[in-house]
């Protein structure tokens, strides 16, 4: 890999030709994947200065390949390996600094469709929750791929674990993805007290507040294409974008056959989000808040795009919550780039304009309830992982420190 680099880079010195940043890109990339293969993400150079790319080059030329195995994050965002590898580059955290504030009530954080390592919130989230923001926090693994109603009976009992746990009447349920749909269904009046051993007043006294984070509520249009039901659309490249998402496994043929695994991508789509909205409506006294998600393909900038987000980003005073955006966009996890303009299609009367959304679910997709405002990082990254640096390193953002002053919040509402 290294002769590589100094043979491309000396061989243009010899010819005495300034070396333009399109081909000093590309020779980057070469060198990546002769190092770490076919699953190496392809990384744009766009908007990099010529002394960051040269930083980058020279950190490749005297690195091993296993330095760049534990340091790439899936965004192939240059900078943000740069700042894992040499602590050089980073962003300070925008967001507040969590106060030491507990909640009344245990925290407990609900997964999305997939249980793997990688779609689990990371360790990082929770210590800052627990050690900074000073919250009770647990972790609630409800079954993959299976229908909303199998998901929240065993969410039920994670909630009844822990009240016995703790000896707290409540819980606060902070739920991400497919996850909120799980909450929502928890505790509604037309949900799981009619499958299950339990009083939908008993279920409701158990539970404080439901926060959704990117939960599609209104349905994916990745969703309805892997289920054949947009007909202008390729089913198999839907399949393949969900597959980058949550397995290899994922295929049409056992999206066909896997009667669970069809209903947990059912689950998602747009005209069962809208069946499901008006059967599980909200419960009395629970409070509910939403948050949306945004990215943008190598961090691109577009002028409408940001008009339309400052749109659907407003709070109900009129206000914009925007997280801690400041202009410069995060990139997007290169697994999602191929579902993010299928995503993002949504009005038909717009069909060339992309509704600002985090790679699998839209802005107004995600809003339900009290709509708290967007953050600027992709759906992946709303986990903490993918070998990202603790704050984002183009927007600032710090996920963990989002997620404790989401509980602090809580906190000060008596939750």
């Amino acid at each position: 890999m290294r002769r590589f680099l100094v043979f491309t880079f000396a061989l243009a010195a010899c010819d005495g030709l300034a070396v333009d940043q399109d081909a000093r890109c590309e020779a980057l990339n070469q060198s990546m994947y002769d190092c770490l293969g076919e699953g190496f993400p392809e990384v744009s150079c766009a908007g990099m200065s010529d002394a960051d790319l040269d930083a980058f080059v020279d950190a490749v030329e005297e690195s091993e390949c296993e330095y760049w195995r534990d340091a790439l994050p899936q965004d192939g965002d240059l900078r943000a390996s740069y700042c894992r590898l040499y602590d050089d580059g980073c962003s300070a955290a925008r967001n507040p600094v969590p106060a030491h504030r507990p909640t009344r009530y245990p925290v407990l954080m609900v997964n999305g469709i997939d249980v793997s390592f990688a779609f689990r919130y990371s360790d990082r989230i929770f210590f800052v929750m627990r050690e900074v923001g000073g919250h009770d926090v647990h972790f609630a693994i409800v079954p993959p791929y299976d229908s909303t109603a199998h998901r929240a009976a065993r969410l039920w009992q994670h909630v009844q674990d822990i009240r016995a746990e703790t000896g707290a009447e409540k819980v606060n349920l902070i739920c991400h993805s497919l996850g909120g749909l799980d909450c929502r269904y928890l505790v509604s009046p037309g949900g799981l007290h009619w499958e299950v051993d339990a009083t939908h007043e008993e279920i409701v006294a158990s539970v404080a507040s439901v926060t959704t984070v990117s939960t599609a509520h209104r349905g994916t249009r990745v969703a309805d294409a892997a289920l054949g039901l947009l007909p202008d659309t390729d089913r198999r490249e839907a399949l393949d974008s969900i597959a980058t998402f949550v397995g290899e496994w994922f295929t049409e043929e056992t999206l066909d056959r896997d009667v669970d695994l069809r209903a947990s991508v059912t689950a998602l789509s747009t005209t069962q989000a809208r069946a499901f909205n008006e059967a599980i409506v909200d419960a009395p006294g629970v409070y509910y808040q939403s948050w949306g998600g945004f990215s943008r393909p190598f961090g691109s900038e577009s002028a409408a795009h940001d008009e339309r987000l400052a749109e659907v980003c407003a709070l109900d005073d009129g206000t914009v919550a925007v997280g801690t955006f400041t202009g410069e966009h995060d990139y997007l996890a290169t697994t999602l780039i191929g579902s993010y303009e299928m995503v993002g299609r949504e009005d038909e009367e717009r069909p060339d304009d992309i509704e600002p959304n985090d790679g699998l679910c839209t802005v107004a997709s995600s809003k339900w309830g009290r709509f708290r405002g967007c953050v600027p990082i992709d759906h992946m990254e709303q986990l903490g992982q993918l070998n990202l640096p603790d704050a984002n390193v183009r927007t600032g953002f710090d996920v963990a420190y989002f997620y404790a002053n989401v509980a602090g919040e809580l906190a000060e509402m008596g939750f």
